[in-house]
């Protein structure tokens, strides 16, 4: 895959992919696939979901391209794309999700270094490991920036939910390094 700045002609591809042309489309696909591959899997709890949102966001992207407005780079546009596709797996998952209940959350000391220590694989692995509604509000609070009040709305839960989400989000990923940590001692 190549990286987007090798592209050289973005504004040409995207008239490409507005007519409709495969080699564009193409052409678009080949250059931001690891892009939004890289935000699938933040949302995803394996890779053949991930490659699922990404090909979804693709299609999404190629069907409403004619609404992209040139004055905002392309890569935020395709990436609130890739996040509302992940959004969108992730209701359409509901109702086999289990509701939890909002309980007091009490934060426990961790072992410095232990996240510095971890590779991007190793740190997604961890995070497929969370429940999918606490992953959700975590990858759309932590990396993505967005309030609890927008989480809220975007999930169509309380924030108080989101906030809660977000705790247990934290729990589970401190009780996973901590397991990792003492795997990593034994070694």
């Amino acid at each position: 895959m190549k990286d987007e700045t090798h592209l050289v002609n973005l504004p040409q591809v995207i008239e490409g992919c507005r007519q409709f042309r495969r080699s564009s489309q193409h052409e678009l696909y080949m250059t931001f696939y690891n892009y939004v591959m890289t935000i699938a899997t933040r949302y995803a709890a394996n890779t053949e979901t991930a490659e699922e949102i990404v090909n979804d966001a693709f299609y999404k992207a190629f069907t409403k391209i004619d609404r992209y407005n040139e004055e905002v780079p392309f890569r935020f546009w395709l990436r609130r794309i890739a996040i509302n596709t992940a959004i969108d797996r992730y209701r359409s998952n509901l109702h086999v999700l289990q509701t939890v209940e909002l309980q007091t959350f009490h934060e426990e000391a961790n072992d410095a270094g232990i996240v510095e220590s971890l590779t991007r694989e190793q740190i997604l692995h961890l995070l497929a490991q969370v429940p999918p509604a606490y992953r959700t509000v975590f990858n759309l609070f932590v990396v993505d920036g967005f309030s609890h009040e927008e989480i809220s709305e975007t999930l169509g839960i309380s924030v108080g939910a989101s906030k809660s989400n977000l705790a247990r989000a934290r729990q589970h990923l401190k009780k996973l390094l901590s397991t990792e940590s003492e795997l990593m001692r034994r070694i």
